[in-house]
């Protein structure tokens, strides 16, 4: 009965450190479909609609994790272009963007993406894990996810690094 507790135990101490890896990164991904979802929902909404439609990715003051803004700073009374609330990240994930994120990401009547191209690098808020990232490309406003380069510095991050995701 004692040889079968601390076989268990062995076996339970082995498995923990791979499980807490599993869920760290099954919210890395989360979130970045997150992301990745309002952005596509507000392009649609900017064709749909015919106007632009403006998402910002921001930590705001005083929280301890990231939202996806809806409200748009460009139109009359901070309407937004995809519903009344903003949509909440999971404060075990941590998000990098390019410089350029600050503004937003705006996209035309047509679908289009103003300025220039903008990466967003997903990672575990506590400890490594592996990073995901999303690109958005300039003037189509196609958007593309992969594995980040963890061997690159994600401040800031570059389409670069972030690599294709291939089936084995």
């Amino acid at each position: 009965m004692v040889i079968a507790a601390v076989i268990t135990g062995i076996i339970a101490a082995i498995g923990t450190p791979s499980l807490m890896g599993m869920l760290q990164g099954d919210q890395v991904k989360q979130g970045l479909d997150q992301i990745q979802l309002a952005l596509q929902d507000a392009q649609k909404q900017a064709i749909r609609n015919s106007k632009k439609c403006t998402i910002m990715v921001e930590k705001k003051t005083g929280d301890d994790h990231f939202s996806i803004d809806i409200k748009d700073p460009t139109l009359p009374t901070n309407q937004g272009c995809l519903g009344t609330s903003d949509r909440e990240l999971s404060n075990n994930v941590d998000i990098t963007m390019t410089s350029t994120m600050t503004t937003g990401v705006t996209f035309s009547f047509k679908g289009n993406m103003a300025g220039t191209g903008k990466t967003i690098v997903v990672k575990p808020a506590r400890g490594t894990g592996e990073k995901r990232c999303l690109v958005i490309t300039q003037g189509l406003g196609m958007m593309r996810t992969g594995i980040y380069d963890s061997s690159a510095s994600d401040n800031p991050p570059t389409a670069a690094n972030c690599k294709k995701i291939t089936d084995n």
